[in-house]
């Protein structure tokens, strides 16, 4: 007998759930030059799921371990309205640069770069539209209410969120993906402050200054991928504007003052070496099973740089580099450690400048859903 055509099946049929969620613990020894730590982490879980009906998905998300608890990650509809256009609305990522976008946890190195935590904006509650042209090229736009996770850091009133992604060697079968991105991220800020930058291991490398007008960031970059090999790097720009609080209480007004100027970005290489191909959209190496005995090993490195300042402040720069082996157990299932090496230029009496290095190591997986539907 025919199967019925999905309009006419029974209305509990046509429901498609999913779980999604991930777990990744690990252990970090830092040495300082006036003082280090070790510390054993639940560095990140989240767990929720989805439910598809025809061309429109809703998914949501809860992350814990954090400093605040349990808190809202993801939660949006999404309408595939045409064969290439798309709508999204409710609180989540938004469309800005190529590693801030792709999921966290399969991230060759386990943290992230120090320009993308200082650059990237967050989520936030908005609505986004996206149109692909065929396989070439997409643009999405996007505008936020500034209500979302990173409420408290922006104070935001509306943004803005433009990117454009080229994929130059698309006509190709099989040869190498190259992946080409631009975008901006702009708000405005009321009685709010410019963002804390930290470095990977958690101290402040510049601290939150009382801000209140537009504030703009900038990324270019992109991804070659080709087999065992992927190469990706992005820069960063970032603008803040900035005030001299004049009454003793930051969340008034004050005097303009020059904008705070941020700079930099990575470049990252990894290279599966049992042989497996890796996939673009996912950044895991191609498994051929399931079993333990057909994973994969890939070595992976990341160079950084970024220096924030302005005219009227003498400015901090940080210099880092980053070595790391991820032993992919299963297609969502991987132990990982890396080596991290940082100097740091500081201006502020309160960072010490100089040379210092850590190791972490642990493990991540996805235990609900897989790598791709949500993040």
């Amino acid at each position: 007998m025919p199967e019925l055509p999905a309009a006419k099946k029974p209305l509990r049929e046509r429901f498609e759930f999913f779980p999604y969620g991930w777990i990744r613990t690990d252990a970090t020894w830092y040495s300082a030059p006036r003082e280090g730590y070790s510390n054993i982490s639940l560095a990140g879980a989240r767990i929720g799921g989805g439910v598809s009906v025809g061309p429109v998905t809703a998914f949501v998300t809860i992350e814990a371990a954090q400093a605040k608890g349990p808190q809202l990650f993801d939660a949006f509809v999404a309408w595939a309205a045409a064969p290439r256009l798309r709508l999204r609305a409710g609180q989540f990522k938004a469309p800005f640069g190529l590693r801030f976008n792709a999921p966290d946890l399969v991230d060759e190195l386990p943290r992230a770069p120090l320009s993308l935590l200082a650059a990237t904006p967050g989520r936030q509650v908005g609505l986004e539209v996206a149109y692909d042209f065929w396989r070439w090229a997409e643009v999405t736009a996007a505008v936020f209410s500034g209500i979302g996770q990173n409420r408290e850091a922006n104070n935001t009133k509306i943004a803005f969120a433009g990117k454009v992604q080229l994929n130059p060697l698309a006509g190709l079968q099989r040869g190498p993906k190259l992946i080409l991105v631009a975008s901006v991220f702009a708000y405005h800020k009321t009685n709010g402050f410019t963002p804390t930058v930290t470095t990977a291991f958690g101290f402040d490398f510049f601290h939150g200054l009382p801000s209140s007008g537009a504030s703009r960031r900038f990324t270019a970059g992109g991804g070659l991928f080709w087999r065992f090999l992927s190469a990706r790097g992005e820069f960063f720009y970032t603008y803040d504007s900035r005030e001299r609080d004049t009454d003793g209480d930051p969340f008034t007004p004050g005097d303009p003052l020059p904008q705070f100027i941020g700079a930099g970005g990575y470049a990252q290489l990894g290279a599966v070496v049992t042989g497996q191909e890796k996939d673009p959209a996912t950044l895991l190496p191609r498994l051929a099973s399931r079993r333990v005995r057909d994973s994969a090993v890939e070595l992976s490195a990341r160079f950084e740089r970024f220096r924030v300042g302005a005219r009227d402040l003498a400015g901090n720069g940080i210099t880092a580099a980053s070595a790391g082996v991820n032993w992919v157990l299963l297609q969502h299932l991987r132990v990982f450690a890396a080596v991290n090496w940082q100097r740091l230029e500081t201006a502020v009496p309160e960072i010490p400048r100089g040379t210092s290095w850590g190791v972490t190591g642990g493990l991540a997986g996805f235990f609900l859903g897989r790598a791709g539907r949500g993040d």
